[in-house]
């Protein structure tokens, strides 16, 4: 079976690594990091991953979610969210209607919340 390919986005490196750590240790392949919603953009068309596993605060004039929504409307690749508990406005954003493709996960998470919510979006 062919392990699924997912593009990290995010602008802290030690997040970063600790991400690509649990993503490698539950089977994925890690396509690459991306620090900013531009180069997430790029990325995403170049690697076409299964999946983009994006933090909503980055570096650059473009956050997450406005990345995130450019990538599924080029590509449809489904993004899971990585949001923090300060991220309140994106938090209930997400929680009360998600669209199709969408998920998110509250820092810090564990493997089987991050496998979870991979699995529901690509099995």
């Amino acid at each position: 079976m062919t392990k699924k390919r997912i593009l990290v986005v995010e602008d802290e490196p030690i997040t970063a690594m600790t991400e690509q750590g649990m993503l490698k240790k539950l089977g994925y392949e890690v396509t690459g990091v991306a620090l900013s919603g531009e180069r997430a953009i790029e990325m995403a068309g170049k690697d076409m991953p299964d999946l983009v596993l994006m933090d909503i605060k980055l570096i650059g004039e473009m956050d997450g979610l406005e990345a995130s929504l450019r990538i599924q409307e080029l590509h449809q690749i489904p993004v899971v969210y990585v949001t923090a508990f300060g991220d309140k406005e994106a938090s209930k954003l997400l929680k009360n209607a998600p669209p199709a493709g969408i998920g998110y996960i509250v820092k810090p998470f564990t493997e089987d919340e991050l496998k979870g919510e991979i699995e529901r979006l690509i099995g």
